[in-house]
């Protein structure tokens, strides 16, 4: 099997009504999707979160083998092709092929799954452009918890009023039994971070993601022994194990959170995860992206074995994002969902999942 043509497609989703993080307010979704074709008439997916130069990529990938694909990873990468972000998807693509040139999903090539059902937690509670923020924020969450999910996230980082508030109001809301995880996205120094860190910590956050600068590994544990008894998250932004090794060596981190899409794949993604448990961290990716990226982080969550292995194992807990966005609902035949807080593994093989050509090009950057 040989590497014959390839196609990059740029794709952006207008959003109908904006929402904020602590960095900025989100109007569209946008994704970079790459379809690889083989001699026997197989066609590979992937994405990233960086631009693919497409003439480029050719001269690097015609006649390769996709089985090759680890080979294809470090020779991309030393040649000094585009960027991590920009690899993971052609990484992604080159395991679908292998899956589907066998006949087997991605999650036994990997090694076979721990569980082909992944509990879930909602992914969402951002800001908007409401008269009354907290009132749509509790109703958010009591909606999420009415469908069945178990956890829930929302996004802090934006002020010290804001956050304690509206948390405080949420966790009244949606009650002690369900696990409630708070996000800054980077938006405090050390200092803040800690200060509301100890405000939150009285609503029994069950972590605290990414309180401070993403690469910031003093910081990260300033913050984390500031505040024990709080788990601190992150890893979402970082791309290739390099970026992760003193985060994780020296316990910046409880949980480490690698996005398939931006740290490099299913190649290195397996990298991560294995020095992360080599330092008795957790590890639950991210996922903030297309159908692709949701299929893939469902596989390479589905192989992460429960740490530690137990009767009571603390649970694999898959992002679903719950925000609007038709990448993710729309681009794929038949949708991965959440339901009753569960998602679903794809069976069928490489990712599982078939593209809706007439989606993809409805949403192609003009």
């Amino acid at each position: 099997m040989k590497i014959t043509d390839v196609h990059c497609h740029h794709l952006s989703y207008p959003l109908q009504e904006p929402f904020a993080n602590s960095r900025q307010w989100v109007h569209e979704r946008t994704a970079h999707v790459i379809e690889i074709h083989t001699d026997n008439g197989l066609v590979g997916w992937g994405e990233g979160t960086a631009a693919i130069a497409v003439d480029a990529i050719k001269a690097h990938l015609f006649g390769r083998d996709p089985f090759d694909s680890r080979r294809i990873w470090v020779d991309l990468a030393d040649q000094g092709w585009g960027n991590v972000a920009a690899i993971s998807a052609v990484d992604i693509a080159l395991w679908d092929l292998q899956g589907k040139a066998v006949g087997r999903p991605i999650y036994q090539l990997l090694g076979g799954a721990s569980r082909l059902k992944i509990p879930a937690y909602a992914s969402g509670l951002f800001r908007r452009q409401r008269p009354d923020n907290t009132k749509a924020l509790t109703d958010e969450a009591q909606g999420y918890v009415d469908a069945g999910f178990g956890a829930i996230k929302m996004k802090v980082g934006l002020g010290r009023h804001y956050d304690v508030t509206n948390v405080a109001a949420i966790r009244q809301a949606v009650g002690d039994q369900i696990l409630f995880a708070v996000d800054a996205n980077c938006g405090y120094d050390v200092g803040t971070a800690i200060d509301v860190g100890r405000r939150l910590a009285d609503y029994d956050p069950y972590w605290y993601e990414e309180p401070v600068a993403k690469n910031d590994v003093a910081g990260n544990i300033e913050v984390r022994l500031a505040l024990p008894g709080l788990r601190i998250a992150g890893g979402e932004q970082l791309q290739g194990l390099s970026a992760y090794r003193d985060l994780i060596s020296q316990r910046a981190f409880d949980i480490v959170q690698p996005d398939i899409s931006i740290a490099g794949g299913f190649t290195e993604c397996q990298r991560i995860e294995a020095l992360a448990q080599a330092h008795g961290l957790r590890v639950l990716p991210h996922m903030w992206g297309t159908a692709i990226r949701l299929a893939a982080t469902a596989h390479w969550q589905a192989t992460i074995p429960d740490d530690p292995e137990g009767l009571c194992p603390q649970p694999s807990l898959f992002e679903f994002d719950m925000t609007e966005n038709g990448l993710r609902t729309e681009l794929a035949c038949e949708p991965i969902l959440a339901t009753d807080g569960f998602v679903s593994v794809p069976e069928a093989p490489g990712l599982g999942i078939e593209i809706d050509r007439k989606a993809l090009e409805g949403y192609y950057i003009k």
